[in-house]
């Protein structure tokens, strides 16, 4: 068993969730490298003159009209990196109870979702992405529901959530004459 005996399961699956979505991006990185002349048409589609060039010579005839025919792979690649290690460091803080963690991971999910719909609908890219974007899609809703889940909600740490860290900042009354009913020195600011 891998799940840390303190993890609530919704953070558990929230965190698999996560690494989901990473493995689908380096799919989706490597149908890039797979289908890079059907993108690059699917590009020219949305230029003006390009795509009559593209029907004519492909990816080498827009290079050869001078059509600056942007890389995909490269992009893709770096994208996937820092996405990857993204998704490392706000797992971890997650697991931790980390608040930041939880809120670091939905704005992740948020940027992600942005870039499925754009890239796997708006653009008009090849069917195998849209398929990859319907999947990256219901990854991201499922990580966001565990996100918000109650039970990951009291995980975390924050003063506003009521979870594991919600009462570390409070400082003891002070009883008559100053004195912290605690026994300590009474706090002064």
């Amino acid at each position: 068993m891998d799940r840390h005996p303190t993890t609530p399961r919704s953070v558990d699956l929230a965190i698999r969730s996560a690494w989901t979505l990473t493995g689908i991006f380096g799919v989706a990185v490597v149908l890039m490298a797979l289908f890079d002349d059907q993108l690059a048409g699917a590009w020219a589609r949305h230029h003006t003159g390009a795509l009559e060039v593209f029907e004519q010579g492909g990816r080498a005839g827009l290079e050869r009209a001078n059509y600056a025919v942007p890389s995909f792979v490269p992009v893709g690649s770096t994208m996937f990196v820092v996405g990857a290690m993204l998704v490392w460091v706000l797992t971890v803080f997650l697991r931790l109870g980390y608040r930041w963690g939880q809120l670091g991971l939905v704005a992740l999910m948020a940027g992600c979702g942005y870039a499925s719909i754009a890239l796997g609908f708006v653009l008009g890219p090849p069917p195998v992405f849209v398929v990859a974007a319907v999947a990256a899609l219901l990854v991201e809703g499922v990580t966001l529901v565990c996100l918000w889940h109650p039970d990951t909600r009291a995980h975390v740490r924050g003063p506003w959530t009521g979870g594991p860290g919600a009462n570390d900042h409070q400082v003891a009354p002070a009883g008559p004459a100053g004195e912290s009913t605690d026994g300590a020195a009474p706090h002064s600011d």
